[in-house]
C-alpha cells in the first residue's frame, strides 16, 4: 500500500502503512518521525486503538504525542504542525465525523 500525504502550509497530514513497535524504544520510533522529517515538529501519531509500544516510545518527547481515534479533538488537531494518521484509524475518524 502507499502512504497518503496532504500538505497545507501550515499542516502536514500523512496517512501510514499500520506499524508496530515490537518493543517500547523511543529510538525506534524516533526513527520513523525522522524518516519524514518531523523530529523537530510538533507531532500527533492516531492510531486505531490503545498501542502500548508506540505510546510508550513516544512519550519522553516533548514534540510528540500519541492519541486513539475515538479521542482525537480540535485542540490536539491545532495543536500539531503535523499529523500521522494509521491506516486503521481512518475509518474511525469518517465514522466520528458523519
Amino acid at each position: 500500500a502507499q502512504n497518503f500525504i496532504l500538505c497545507f502550509s501550515f499542516l502536514l497530514i500523512l496517512i501510514l502503512e499500520d506499524f508496530n513497535l515490537s518493543n517500547p524504544k523511543t529510538s525506534d520510533y524516533l526513527n520513523i518521525i525522522k524518516a519524514f522529517g518531523l523530529e523537530t515538529k510538533k507531532t500527533l501519531v492516531v492510531t486505531s486503538d490503545i498501542n502500548n509500544n508506540i505510546y510508550l516510545s513516544s512519550r519522553n518527547l516533548k514534540n510528540s504525542k500519541v492519541v486513539i481515534n475515538s479521542e482525537l479533538n480540535t485542540y490536539e488537531i491545532t495543536d500539531a504542525n503535523n499529523i500521522l494518521i494509521l491506516e486503521s484509524a481512518v475509518e474511525g475518524i469518517e465514522s466520528t465525523l458523519k
